[in-house]
């Protein structure tokens, strides 16, 4: 058990590590990427800029559902969060970032 956590602890200080130097080398205040994104990095691309005015459209012609698809890595959660940060406090919403049902 020691073992494991021995080798645990060796690990997380690694990573610590790598991550002090890749913010230092880079001259950043913060980490750029995470589980949950930022929306102050968000870049308004026309395609982003084209999805948001979709999303907004959507909302205010009392669209019930409304599902945003994509490759992996365009900004598809980001757009969401960004949508979600716009809205007004009387709007009900419901996000589902994994609607896989099994």
């Amino acid at each position: 058990m020691a073992t494991t956590a021995t080798a645990l602890n060796a690990a997380v200080k690694k990573l610590v590590f790598k991550l002090i130097m890749y913010l230092s080398f880079f001259s950043l205040q913060e980490m750029p990427f995470s589980l949950t994104p930022n929306t102050q990095f968000f870049c308004a691309l026309q395609p982003h800029n084209e999805a948001m005015q979709v999303l907004l459209t959507a909302l205010k012609m009392g669209e019930g559902f409304i599902k945003v698809t994509g490759e992996v890595g365009t900004g598809k959660t980001l757009l969401c969060r960004k949508l979600l940060n716009s809205l007004a406090g009387d709007v009900v919403v419901a996000y589902l970032p994994n609607p896989y049902l099994p």
